[in-house]
């Protein structure tokens, strides 16, 4: 009975630490999902995830339709074949939204470097989401969660 015990024991102590790990879901390239205990790896203009900004200041100006349309800030830089991804998608969904250029205005690294210490492009702030590189299913989830 003891031996019983001991090993129900050892179970219970052996898996209480799996209790508290932390999970991650994430979409590749491809739109394969999927579920690991380690974040995704990071792999220069490919790696996207999406984030939620505490932050709630905004120093644009709200335009009419303000609940249908999010705010749309998009960060790029010369020669990214990923930026002009996200500028074509965001062009084809008709969606308003602002671009700075981080090669060629200075002040555009200076906002960027105001919402996150990154230099990594594309760059968008959609609503409240951060969103990193460029997936069309995480830009859609992103716009879906701003509305």
């Amino acid at each position: 009975m003891k031996k019983h015990l001991f090993f129900l024991l050892a179970l219970v102590l052996i898996f209480s630490g799996t209790v508290y790990a932390d999970l991650y879901s994430w979409e590749d390239e491809s739109g394969v999902k999927h579920f690991t205990d380690y974040p995704p790896a990071v792999k220069k203009g490919k790696n996207v995830k999406v984030l939620q900004n505490d932050s709630g200041t905004s120093e644009e100006k709200p335009s009419p339709d303000a609940e249908k349309a999010p705010s749309i800030k998009l960060f790029t830089k010369n020669d990214c074949p990923d930026c002009d991804k996200a500028r074509e998608y965001l062009t084809s969904q008709k969606l308003a939204f602002t671009e700075y250029n981080m090669d060629t205005d200075p002040k555009s690294a200076a906002a960027r470097k105001e919402i996150d210490d990154g230099d990594d492009v594309p760059f968008a702030v959609v609503g409240r989401s951060h969103v990193y590189g460029f997936s069309e299913t995480v830009y859609q989830r992103a716009l879906k969660q701003s509305r």
